[in-house]
């Protein structure tokens, strides 16, 4: 757990870890003691203000988490998300590496809090999913995101599933949740594609747009597998949209082609070409 490190052996210094030690551990009694013993050797601290604001939220964390009812209802799972992503956040950067531990496993309580009560994936930021995404609880996201009902045609469910995937190292089932999401939300997709962190797609992504910059993200499943970059095959639950349809043109085509031409290849083309010309220009040109 990275702390203060810079004149170790300053007191100000030390003081500073033992608090930011305490409030890693949620201790409140042993926060308020070192938050007392840092003001009394620097009561000019600059950070005095963060570190009282993040002793006062172990307190009231303490306090909430030992009540047998204070998950009875939704609005007070949303009350404790708004409070640590808009305030205790910011707060704890003064901890370092520590305040990101610190609000990791305040994420995990709520994720289970709201697993408990049943928080539905329509109440995004407080469903369970989303909350074990923040606590890096990346095998309960895709547990819980997988109990999502319709989840194959939620963009939502289709982004917590693929950033899952990818945090548990499961490449191939992320890839087919990214390109589910390009479907789905392809007015999100390029910020998707940073959220992910994966270079390779990053790459694939911008690799489409040379090719075919004037479509946008529903057909970048298609160009994905016409490049052999599609993974696994996404056989069921294909958006009937223009871009989906290519999805299945171009995955059919590509088997019909290895028996050599037939008029059910000519007929698969000259769909494609109607879905849009630009895309079947690209196609044709990779046949030439």
């Amino acid at each position: 757990m990275q702390q203060l490190d810079i004149f170790s052996d300053s007191i100000p210094v030390q003081r500073a870890n033992a608090l930011i030690a305490a409030l890693a551990d949620f201790d409140c009694a042993a926060a308020r003691q070192a938050l007392s013993q840092l003001a009394e050797v620097a009561p000019n601290h600059t950070e005095l203000p963060q570190y009282r604001q993040l002793c006062d939220f172990v307190g009231h964390w303490a306090e909430v988490r030992n009540k047998t009812d204070w998950t009875d209802t939704p609005e007070t799972i949303a009350a404790e998300e708004q409070l640590i992503r808009e305030q205790i956040i910011p707060a704890a950067i003064v901890m370092g590496s520590a305040g990101g531990f610190l609000v990791r496993k305040c994420w995990g309580g709520l994720a289970q809090a709201s697993e408990k009560v049943g928080i539905p994936p329509e109440h995004r930021d407080c469903f369970a999913a989303e909350l074990y995404l923040r606590s890096h609880r990346f095998a309960d996201a895709v547990r819980t995101a997988q109990s999502a009902p319709g989840g194959a045609m939620r963009a939502a469910v289709q982004r917590w599933l693929g950033l899952g995937f990818y945090g548990c190292g499961e490449t191939a089932q992320a890839e087919s949740a990214v390109l589910r999401y390009a479907w789905l939300a392809p007015q999100r997709f390029n910020f998707f594609v940073a959220e992910t962190g994966d270079a390779k797609l990053a790459r694939d992504w911008l690799a489409f747009q040379a090719d075919l910059g004037d479509l946008d993200a529903t057909w970048f499943p298609a160009w994905c597998a016409h490049e052999g970059k599609a993974g696994l095959s996404i056989l069921d639950n294909v958006p009937a949209s223009d871009g989906g349809m290519a999805y299945r043109l171009v995955t059919g085509l590509l088997i019909r082609e290895r028996s050599g031409l037939g008029s059910d290849l000519f007929q698969d083309r000259a769909s494609l070409q109607r879905l849009n010309e630009s895309f079947f220009d690209f196609y044709m040109r990779r046949r030439c």
